[in-house]
């Protein structure tokens, strides 16, 4: 009789697995999501770092000064970037000394 009463238990204890086991693949998608997602912001962050660097050095290049301000990179360099996820804060020091450049990422303010 013993015998009957353990495979009873096994079953109930079975029949919650599927579930436990579809909690544990969400949770590990969450997360996994939201590593990639951070991971993206974070080289979406180096290519615009990367591009504005470029784009002053070029304009130093060619034009013999820095330029005054990121409007002037925008325009004459085509220099672009997401306004709703960086704030990139540019200090003018002069036309023969680099810029102070700075890129913000406004998601991880928030």
């Amino acid at each position: 009789m013993a015998r009957f009463f353990a495979t009873k238990e096994k079953h109930h204890i079975l029949r919650f697995t599927p579930l436990l086991l579809g909690i544990a693949a969400l949770f590990f998608l969450a997360f996994s999501a939201e590593q990639m997602s951070s991971g993206n912001l974070t080289q979406e962050k180096e290519i615009v770092t990367t591009a504005l660097s470029r784009s002053i050095t070029q304009c130093y290049a060619l034009e013999g000064f820095y330029p005054p301000d990121l409007d002037y990179i925008c325009d004459h360099y085509g220099f672009t970037y997401n306004k709703d996820h960086f704030f990139i804060d540019y200090q003018y020091i002069g036309s023969n000394l680099p810029p102070d450049v700075t890129v913000i990422d406004r998601q991880r303010e928030n």
